[in-house]
């Protein structure tokens, strides 16, 4: 859109959305876009911030109920450009060249940095081989399948184009049907007469929709230049702040963000033991500071100390040099100087990504006491949805200061140096930059956190928190590497014969992972969609068909797409784990010590990485497998599994205070079978698994907000049975609806909703007049107290147990947190008594209004310990 206005400049501009809403189109052919693939979750979360963005930049947003975009974009086009305005529409589809006239184009956007396609009367008939008023006719025809529009079997864009040349129109065509020769497409154009002619109804775009819009009301209105730059440097577009900064007509100063001055700053240079020894004796005397350490390398198990930066006094920091080019001093008496400091509780420790500094100090024997406040966590608390919480990011948007860049020191690329290769003198200015910065932000945010009501959130659940992932990062977990060598041939094998199975069906060779090629063999050799009597996948932008794993489902009654899917799966799951663990395990410990994000997920659930744990399937036969690798790293121990049951019910069953739910799990029941019980309004003997299983998937999916469209599609069913089973589930448990209303009128008032430790989750968007994002939102509220509140649950049982773990000094370690699960390290002869007292430890973490459950297994491997 920036890229439109420089190079355009346009006089009146709008931006027009679908509202979800049924459209006519809907009524007249419930089918229509019923084959278009769901947009991507990622995408979809992004939509919210999409619309709120542009609401910033003044951009007008159109919208309509009952009507799609394109109608609300085919009135305003023909009615401005019936009055001799030029209109330009942003779109290269074959739909909207129907619009086109003398005085309506369409506006095309180049890949990459080529430039826009004006497309005019005479460029539709050189793209589409018919004129734009052809178009509909055309659609009609040979159909439309992105848009789920049936057209006439066996009528392609050739032969749509060969009678359209001929008779000119659909209505024509059909007057002089038994002119055409005995065919095929005669017999189908006969057959399916109805089907062509609903196919122009449904192609036709509305240009009479009532809508009060003038052209005075689409006038540019250029972005107040605070709120762009504010906006666009939020969402990390640095290089757009300043493209649009220049776009402005408003004469009003950007705010200049300020930078490194050695005038208005006293950073000092420590580089000699006397030097250290009287700052520490200075530092003895603060009740608080900042440290931050420079080091070679980001994995905390590998990483040499190249120095530290401290501060405690705003605009000052010193930086005690320990490896460079220019200073060596050992790294251990450097430490002993501090280790007073370091060590003394009373003394307040802030820092940004403090798991990872104190990591590294108590690899080197330093133990840090009284660490109080991490600006990276605070960040976190304060906004959950906000993805920027480094540190570069949170000066821009508390000071205004934009901080050296890495890259100036060390470079990039192949040529990229560590920091022990250069001169501390270099270095000074960075690193104590890093501390100044760290201090004035915490100093921000730990009022922000306070005025928030947050306090406890971040300091008796976040910052104890960090220090159990770093606990348990740095216990790590020992791999079986002969069990994935084994899985690794077995599972080659495995592959080559599915290679050749797909070969042969193939009747050649090809790429199996390049969907352009994959695409050619399915849809234009293999004509898969002929054998099945659907119509071949529309092609992407780039000009091939779509592969994707839900497209491929459609025709999931070809005998090769089983082949096809299996081989991906079995693929990913090769490269992703049992081929890249022994990579990640570490030459020193033997293990792998995977890394927990805590400041990632929206809900506060962890993740992790190197290697992603959540993502190990736990159903299939091989994702079994490959937590049978997972072993204890110590002889005479087994790895225990304690995973909460259920958890997410149990705490919906305590928000809504449902009291058939909460008498279900007060008596232990089976939830799953008295919901089938209940919605199927049956007795709980006649409860088959099928019922079990449909109910289970009502349970779960009223969590996440799920309509009765999302359910019909889990269930495989159709719609108005997926809306019964709702309305059944409603109706025997009342309060459960209650709650939702409840929480969404809330989250409309104050725009956020809160967790059970009062974790906030903000959602701008649940005000919104579009449908889309509203219901979006909407559903988010529902779910966050949920999810979130678990979240909350298994941060404040990893903290209980690590400190039973600590103060009783059990042979035991914490290694993983995965989902609703913990696993242990523990010595064989005490793994009963050690599960026992765990699973007390993790019931007893926040009381609920129903029991919790934790089911625990101990065996020699993660597999056998989780069954």
């Amino acid at each position: 859109m920036v890229r439109l206005i420089t190079e355009e400049q346009p006089h009146y501009i709008a931006v027009v959305f679908d509202t979800g809403e049924p459209t006519f189109r809907h009524k007249v052919y419930p089918e229509y876009k019923a084959t278009r693939e769901r947009m991507p979750e990622e995408m979809r979360a992004q939509y919210p911030r999409l619309v709120d963005t542009m609401k910033k930049l003044n951009f007008v947003l159109l919208e309509k109920d009952g009507y799609e975009a394109d109608d609300i974009i085919g009135t305003l086009a023909k009615k401005f450009g019936s009055s001799g305005v030029d209109v330009y529409i942003m779109s290269g589809d074959k739909d909207m060249a129907q619009l086109v006239d003398d005085h309506i184009f369409l506006y095309a956007i180049g890949k990459g940095n080529q430039g826009a396609e004006i497309i005019e009367k005479e460029g539709v008939y050189k793209k589409f081989g018919v004129h734009p008023h052809q178009i509909v006719d055309w659609l009609a025809l040979m159909g439309d399948s992105s848009d789920n529009i049936p057209g006439v079997p066996k009528v392609g864009p050739k032969t749509a184009t060969t009678l359209l040349a001929e008779y000119g129109s659909l209505e024509n065509l059909y007057r002089h049907i038994d002119e055409l020769k005995k065919s095929k497409v005669k017999e189908n154009l006969i057959a399916h007469k109805d089907k062509a002619f609903l196919s122009y109804e449904l192609a036709t775009i509305k240009t009479d929709v009532p809508m009060e819009v003038g052209l005075d009301d689409l006038k540019m209105r250029l972005w107040d230049p605070r709120v762009a730059v504010t906006v666009t440097r939020e969402l990390e577009f640095n290089r757009l702040a300043e493209r649009m900064s220049r776009l402005t007509q408003d004469e009003a100063p950007l705010p200049e963000l300020e930078k490194h001055d050695g005038n208005t700053v006293n950073y000092r240079l420590l580089n000699s033991y006397e030097q250290i020894e009287a700052y520490a004796a200075e530092l003895a005397g603060q009740k608080s500071f900042v440290f931050d350490l420079e080091t070679d390398s980001l994995d905390p198990l590998r990483a040499r100390i190249a120095g530290i930066a401290i501060s405690y006094r705003e605009r000052e920091a010193v930086y005690i040099a320990v490896n460079h080019l220019d200073c060596h001093l050992e790294s251990a008496r450097v430490l002993d100087i501090l280790r007073p400091v370091f060590e003394n509780s009373t003394i307040l420790k802030y820092g940004q990504n403090l798991k990872y500094d104190t990591a590294i100090l108590l690899r080197h024997g330093l133990h840090t006491a009284g660490v109080h406040f991490d600006s990276m966590i605070a960040s976190y608390v304060l906004d959950p949805s906000n993805r920027q919480h480094n540190l570069d990011s949170l000066a821009e948007k508390y000071l205004d200061y934009e901080m050296i860049p890495i890259e100036t020191l060390i470079g990039k690329g192949k040529k990229q140096l560590s920091m022990t290769e250069l001169a501390a003198t270099e270095v000074l200015p960075y690193a104590a930059e890093d501390a100044d910065i760290t201090l004035r932000v915490c100093r921000i945010l730990e009022e922000k956190v306070h005025d928030s009501g947050l306090d406890d959130l971040m300091y008796k659940l976040e910052m104890p928190l960090m220090h159990v992932l770093r606990t348990a990062e740095l216990n790590g977990i020992k791999i079986d590497l002969p069990v994935l060598r084994e899985l690794s041939e077995r599972l080659a094998a495995q592959l080559e014969h599915l290679v050749q199975e797909i070969y042969e069906q193939a009747g050649r060779e090809f790429n199996i992972s390049s969907p352009q090629q994959l695409g050619v063999i399915l849809f234009d050799e293999l004509h898969i969609h002929e054998e099945l009597g659907m119509r071949r996948p529309k092609k992407t932008k780039t000009g091939q068909y779509s592969t994707s794993e839900q497209t491929l489902e459609r025709y999931a009654g070809h005998p090769v797409i089983a082949k096809i899917l299996s081989y991906r799966k079995l693929t990913k799951l090769k490269n992703t784990y049992i081929d890249s663990l022994p990579a990640l395990v570490n030459p020193v410990t033997g293990k792998i010590h995977t890394s927990f994000n805590q400041t990632v997920a929206a809900t506060g659930r962890l993740s992790s990485t190197n290697p992603n744990l959540q993502n190990i399937p736990i159903r299939t036969d091989l994702g079994r497998e490959i937590r049978s690798a997972f072993i204890p790293g110590r002889e005479d121990y087994l790895l225990l599994s304690c995973d909460y049951s259920q958890v997410e019910l149990r705490i919906m069953a305590h928000l809504s205070d449902d009291p058939t739910l909460i008498e279900g799990f007060m008596q232990d029941d089976d939830i799953h079978a008295i919901t089938a019980a209940q919605i199927f309004d049956i007795d709980r003997a006649e409860v088959t698994p099928d019922h079990r299983r449909k109910a289970k998937e009502i349970n779960f999916g009223i969590m996440y907000g799920m309509n009765k469209w999302g359910l019909a599609n889990r269930l495989h069913i159709p719609a108005d049975e997926a809306e019964s089973f709702i309305a059944h589930y409603f109706a025997r448990y009342p309060n459960i609806q209650l709650y939702m209303r409840r929480t969404i009128e809330q989250a409309k008032r104050d725009g956020y909703v809160e967790t059970m430790l009062k974790r906030r989750r903000y959602l701008p968007e649940i005000n919104s007049s579009n449908r889309n994002i509203r219901e979006f939102a909407e559903r988010m509220a529902i779910n966050t107290p949920i999810q979130g509140s678990a979240a909350d649950l298994i941060k404040k049982a990893m903290i209980d147990v690590q400190a039973f773990i600590e103060k009783e000094e059990w042979p035991a370690a914490m290694l993983l947190q995965v989902h609703d699960e913990l696993v242990f390290e523990v010595e064989a002869s005490q793994v009963e008594p050690f599960a026992e007292k765990v699973k007390q430890i993790m019931c007893a973490a926040i009381p609920l209004k129903v029991p919790l459950k934790v089911d625990s297994g101990a065996g020699k491997n993660w597999l056998e310990a989780h069954e």
